[in-house]
């Protein structure tokens, strides 16, 4: 399944509504929303706090292979920003000590099997797999 949403902060129940049907449609029980919920909140608040370029819709696609949920998210017209390749935050150190920001990405990476980045013609797509529980 995929669809598009605006990229308006508005559009963040739009997006965790189409998870929930994502999750109903296959069979999937609705406590796996939690994470995905929250992985695409972080890579669409990451859009509207960074990115001042780009189309005024993004693309989520979600998909289900077995055990495996892949996540893509989308943005067009932008230039090539990829969370792969962002080192890890030193949590070893006082908050007061670390720079601001990269506690999210660090997030989506514990939640998520892996994490993938393509560019390709100004659309920057990221891709995370992450297990599913059981069926309904």
């Amino acid at each position: 399944m995929e669809r598009r949403f605006r990229r308006d902060l508005s559009s963040l129940q739009d997006v965790f509504q189409f998870v929930s049907e994502f999750l109903s449609a296959h069979g999937l029980d609705a406590s796996n929303a939690h994470d995905l919920e929250l992985i695409l909140e972080e890579l669409f608040t990451n859009v509207l706090k960074y990115r001042k370029d780009g189309a005024e819709t993004v693309a989520v696609r979600l998909e289900r292979n077995g055990e495996t949920i892949t996540l893509s998210f989308q943005e067009f017209d932008v230039d090539a920003f990829d969370i792969t390749k962002l080192p890890e935050p030193d949590l070893e150190r006082p908050a007061s000590e670390r720079p601001i920001g990269g506690l999210g990405i660090h997030l989506i990476r514990k939640l998520a099997e892996s994490v993938g980045y393509e560019y390709k013609d100004r659309v920057s797509t990221t891709t995370v797999t992450k297990k599913v529980g059981d069926d309904v």
